[in-house]
């Protein structure tokens, strides 16, 4: 009979992609690139010098250059996040599609060579403060600038990730055929910015922190202030059903720490956490603040995937954004994982979010060869 420590290992290896550091590149994996973008334009007016974006590319890209899906990571994450989904037969079919998985700007992680951020650039807290549409922008430049990729067939991303996806098709409404936010919206829980205040304080009053300015990362910052989040990562059902012994947290906080918690950069970190504040999608410049006519006015075939347990965005905040959104509808996956469903974290959850994927994917081909 397997224990409750087993099952939870078993569950958090798929999660986190055990065969090898979700933060490295293995043999067989693509490899790592890097897009210098020059000086990238904020919506606050700032300038970032020199920007460079790093990012991975699964598949072919077709002749007709209509075979694109970008993915965008979730939040303090990198470019591996989807890996689970990303291959031959796989839903996001490296055989027909061609997978662009860009570090956003601002990214925090150590161990490799990122994207630019306060920590990289050197700025410090000077580094200009960024929000989503900062991030987009970026994104689409990348696309269109470095790799010459007119028109994308879909964008996806999971939590933070899934609201820039949303963000994307409001800023740029004919660049894509659809989108499909995995456990993400524009709409965030009530108790969302509770939380990213909470982990800025304990950030901020963290010794070594010294307001930012240090020389050296003091990583136990960047991993107590993340921890602020690790109980929304799950529904109570799959905590208690999975760290059932005093084993078995150890063996997460451990393992997750290699691949999460225990990698960031604090001051990379801490900018992360603001640009979410600064990021309201009813901001964005022509709309005035009415998210009725913000989100109507998206034009890419829409389908929200999401969990009813997740804790960050609530089942009546996706059913909302269904009803603003023209072309638009959700798919509940019942799954105790809760937020990190997206991850592999329930193997069954993976299946059905494949299944949609694939066919959303489908339907989107056959709508474009219908016009």
């Amino acid at each position: 009979m397997i224990s409750s420590f087993s099952r939870h290992f078993v569950v958090l290896a798929l999660a986190l992609g055990l065969a090898g550091p979700a933060h490295s590149h293995l043999p067989g994996q693509p490899p790592h690139k890097m897009a210098l973008l020059g000086d990238l334009q904020l919506e606050s007016g700032a300038v970032v010098k020199d920007f460079k974006m790093t990012y991975v590319t699964h598949g072919t890209l077709n002749a007709a250059k209509d075979n694109t899906i970008l993915f965008i990571t979730g939040f303090a994450a990198n470019h591996h996040l989807f890996d689970h989904v990303i291959g031959p037969g796989r839903p996001l079919d490296t055989n027909k599609y061609f997978i662009v998985c860009p570090d956003p700007l601002g990214a925090s992680q150590t161990t490799y060579e990122h994207s630019t951020s306060p920590t990289s650039s050197g700025l410090k807290m000077k580094f200009p403060l960024y929000n989503s549409r900062d991030m987009v922008n970026s994104y689409f430049r990348l696309i269109t600038e470095s790799l010459g990729i007119p028109h994308l067939l879909a964008v996806t991303g999971v939590s933070g990730g899934g609201a820039q996806s949303v963000q994307f098709a409001v800023s740029y409404p004919q660049f894509m055929d659809g989108i499909f936010p995995v456990a993400g919206s524009a709409f965030w829980g009530t108790n969302v910015q509770f939380i990213v205040d909470l982990m800025k304080t304990a950030i901020e009053s963290c010794k070594g922190w010294e307001g930012g300015n240090y020389d050296e990362n003091p990583r136990h910052c960047a991993a107590n202030a993340l921890s602020t989040f690790a109980s929304h990562f799950h529904s109570k059902e799959w905590w208690n059903q999975y760290l059932d012994t005093p084993e078995a947290f150890v063996h997460w906080r451990n393992t997750f720490g290699d691949y999460y918690l225990d990698i960031q950069d604090a001051r990379d970190l801490y900018y992360q956490a603001g640009y979410g504040s600064r990021s309201w999608i009813g901001d964005t410049p022509g709309f005035n603040g009415d998210i009725k006519k913000t989100l109507g006015s998206i034009t890419a075939r829409t389908l929200f995937i999401y969990s009813p347990y997740d804790q960050f965005h609530m089942p009546r905040q996706i059913d909302a954004q269904v009803r603003m959104i023209p072309n638009s509808r959700a798919l509940a996956i019942d799954s105790t994982a809760g937020h990190l469903f997206c991850c592999n974290a329930d193997p069954n959850a993976t299946r059905i979010m494949g299944g949609a994927i694939r066919s959303f994917l489908q339907e989107l081909g056959t709508l474009r060869g219908a016009k």
